[in-house]
């Protein structure tokens, strides 16, 4: 299980850290898609779409990296009434709770993308890229992603947190 924890960790965070590009890219074509509206005259039919699929694609990827780091959204007010012993095994049924709800998410999700991936739809905009079906399978690999990371995080010892984020609170 160790190896499992350690491979599942290091895809997370290769997977979060690579989403940067993605992050980039779309500021660019956001500072080329002003330059071509207001100096140029002439706005582009694409960037638009393309932007919003870059980012996207950025926090659907990011979802391991943010659960194997436990940087997501937490009430630690919990933590500081019941004492690490509790606080630990309340961590763990919230990770079994959330594998229960990202399972069915990917279940619900998994007809849809079948559907798209036989017969791929567009957009229907002036680009008409296949947005729809990128969009609908990316959330099913995401989803898998975040499953593979809550399990990861399942058989990872809790830890205490860093003084960083205790001077937050």
């Amino acid at each position: 299980m160790k190896y499992y924890v350690a491979f599942v960790s290091r895809m997370s965070v290769f997977f979060g850290k690579a989403c940067g590009v993605f992050y980039l890219t779309a500021v660019g074509l956001s500072i080329f898609e002003i330059f071509m509206r207001y100096a140029m005259g002439k706005p582009t039919a694409w960037t638009s779409e393309t932007i919003m699929v870059l980012v996207a694609t950025a926090w659907m990827l990011c979802v391991g990296a943010v659960t194997q780091q436990r940087r997501h959204i937490t009430v630690t007010t919990m933590e500081l009434l019941v004492g690490p012993k509790i606080w630990g095994r309340m961590k763990k049924v919230a990770i079994v709770l959330s594998m229960v709800g990202v399972s069915g998410l990917i279940i619900m999700l998994w007809d849809p993308m079948l559907k798209v991936i036989n017969a791929p739809q567009t957009s229907g905009s002036a680009f008409d890229p296949p947005t729809p079906t990128y969009v609908k399978t990316m959330l099913v690999f995401a989803g898998f992603l975040y499953l593979l990371q809550l399990i990861a995080n399942l058989f990872t010892p809790s830890q205490p947190a860093d003084d960083t984020s205790k001077s937050e609170r």
